[in-house]
């Protein structure tokens, strides 16, 4: 094995043992006892030949191929070397042999679903610390990919790793007891065993470059395939399903040819390794009995383990390459999680935050690249107070509430909660506090309990809490009208429940978390005015209990507001109450006028 290979093999080594530690050794010592005791048994069966042979009597085999090691150590115990002995040790030793075997197979099932539970909790724990960002910029098919399929072949490499090893480490002892019985076996136990790597070496180097391949098309597949189906109904209308699903179809060919290739190197791998086994073994016994002029008996049993030992070492070569076969995976997995870790945050460190009292931008400025989406933004937010945010689309409203809620972070200035910096802040607390009500309701696929209560126990306290918001998010009717009341599914992103259903669901769990800030991003636009004016009535009235900040384009819905600003192109453009901005901004006035509601106000300012 060359140095890089080497490297390469103790790398991955390092990689599954931050998974599993100790627990690795355990399924090692588990194989080294089953070829051991395998060795053992068959080396029992030199003893009952010149037995056979001998009428009865053991009679050691002249010469130096002979186990007189092994009778030593029988003698020793204190047992005679009789047919009866011979046969109950072979049973013993294969019986004792099947009892690890068993141990060694079901570890094996535990230590492979325990990696893969440590695998896929490890992604799950650093996917919770992406910054928003950086989320922002990934490819969502990369990160799809990584969490379903290419866990599963991390877990498969891993499972191959591990029979190669466990079968390499059979080799040796075989190997070893090989050694003990006949020098000049162990001898060719090498050559053929570097004869058969040179034989497939090319075609592991060929495996790993096509698994590589594998992983990178597989994460276009997940991003073209998330992109049809997030788009289908643009798709659908306009008559391009079918020419989508034509690329779909051509990396699906691509995948499948990938796999393809693999398969038939793995198959050649397969078909070969019986008859290279047995022309190394042809070889062997003409050496051994040509040139070592060996006995029968040191004939048979060299043969017993040289066909273990070359067999053992094929199987192994078979795992390898299976393990080359997601090897791309596994280097894919490598990369996924330092790029995650190296754009993670620590959300739970800092300052504790038990409520929000202040949040003040002091010249924040944010933005892609060189594109800036705000540019320096002051203004403070007070408790209980409600302010709104107006302006055009793409002013930099919805930037501006990823900015307060801790989800961008800023270029430029700083962002104080309580009079402290955000980022020596407990962002995590800090998030806790706060609802978020986006245009798009995020509907979870479960019961209308758990979509609420985000997955509370279900007692008297929490069921009376529940049935509180279902009122004051005006859904009455509707759960009135449910067969299964609070334990109702809704279906994947609410498909049972209509658009104004979802806003109202997504009311009520942000009313169930009792918060302090409370954002609302157009968060009445789909519902019918009636509704709204339910809603917008519970807002009024909790006004001064809690801090609302509230995007909206109908300006209705902000006539209350205590300071509204004005955004143009990422900039405060001017604030404060309704009419004073009607007095201060033409633009806000226009806007006032198109909508048709505030005439008396727009006469008096003039």
């Amino acid at each position: 094995m060359k140095f890089s290979k080497l490297t390469g093999f103790l790398d991955d080594f390092r990689f599954f043992f931050f998974y599993l530690k100790s627990k690795i050794f355990i399924a090692l010592l588990l194989s080294f006892s089953v070829g051991l005791l395998d060795g053992l048994g068959l080396a029992m069966f030199l003893p009952l030949l010149q037995l056979v042979e001998s009428g009865g009597q053991y009679q050691p085999a002249e010469g130096e191929n002979n186990l007189d090691f092994y009778v030593t150590m029988f003698e020793f115990l204190g047992i005679s070397l009789n047919l009866t002995n011979v046969l109950l040790m072979i049973l013993f030793f294969f019986s004792l042999k099947g009892a690890f075997r068993f141990l060694e197979s079901y570890y094996t099932v535990v230590l492979n679903m325990t990696f893969t539970e440590n695998v896929r909790i490890e992604a799950i724990e650093y996917i919770s610390t992406i910054n928003y960002k950086y989320f922002n910029q990934i490819d969502a098919g990369k990160i799809q990919n990584t969490l379903s399929s290419e866990i599963d072949r991390v877990r498969l490499a891993f499972q191959s790793y591990a029979s190669a090893s466990q079968t390499l480490l059979t080799v040796m002892v075989y190997a070893g007891l090989a050694f003990l019985t006949n020098p000049q076996f162990a001898l060719l136990v090498v050559i053929g065993g570097l004869f058969s790597n040179l034989v497939y070496n090319s075609l592991y180097k060929r495996t790993k470059e096509i698994s590589k391949g594998i992983t990178s098309i597989n994460h276009s597949f997940h991003s073209v395939m998330m992109q049809q189906i997030h788009n289908f109904k643009y798709l659908r209308a306009t008559g391009k399903v079918a020419p989508y699903s034509k690329k779909l179809k051509y990396i699906v060919h691509e995948v499948s040819d990938g796999f393809k290739k693999i398969g038939f190197l793995n198959s050649i791998l397969t078909a070969t390794r019986e008859p290279l086994s047995i022309a190394v073994v042809v070889v062997v016994i003409l050496v051994q009995t040509t040139y070592f002029l060996a006995d029968l008996g040191s004939i048979i049993l060299s043969l017993l383990f040289f066909y273990r030992s070359l067999n053992q070492l094929i199987i192994f070569q078979n795992h390898w390459n299976t393990f080359y076969g997601y090897s791309g995976s596994l280097i894919g997995y490598k990369e996924f999680i330092a790029e995650i870790k190296a754009n993670g945050i620590d959300y739970n460190k800092g300052k504790d935050v038990q409520s929000i009292d202040t949040v003040e931008l002091k010249n924040a400025s944010f933005g892609y690249d060189q594109t800036l989406l705000l540019n320096d933004i002051n203004l403070k937010i007070e408790k209980n107070s409600t302010i709104a945010l107006v302006g055009q689309s793409g002013s930099g409203k919805t930037t501006l509430t990823n900015i307060i809620t801790g989800l961008l972070p800023l270029q430029k200035g700083s962002i104080l909660v309580n009079g402290h910096p955000l980022n020596e802040t407990n962002i995590q607390q800090f998030q806790s506090h706060i609802g978020y009500i986006t245009q798009e309701p995020v509907i979870f696929n479960d019961t209308l309990f758990n979509n609420i209560t985000f997955w509370d126990e279900k007692n008297s306290e929490n069921l009376n809490n529940f049935m509180n918001c279902i009122k004051k998010a005006s859904l009455g009717d509707f759960f009135d009208s449910l067969e299964l009341s609070e334990d109702a599914p809704l279906g994947n992103n609410g498909v049972m429940v209509s658009g104004g259903q979802k806003q109202r669901i997504a009311i009520a769990r942000e009313l169930y978390k009792k918060v302090d800030l409370m954002i609302l991003d157009e968060a009445t636009s789909a519902l019918d005015s009636a509704t709204e004016r339910d809603i917008q009535s519970y807002f009024e009235e909790n006004k001064g209990n809690l801090t609302f900040v509230i995007i909206a384009h109908r300006l209705s819905t902000i006539k209350n507001a205590d300071k509204i600003y004005l955004l143009k192109k990422g900039r405060i453009e001017a604030s404060g109450s309704f009419s004073e901005l009607q007095q201060l901004s033409e633009e806000f006035r226009k806007m006032v006028e198109l909508q048709d509601f505030g005439k008396v106000d727009t006469e008096e300012v003039r």
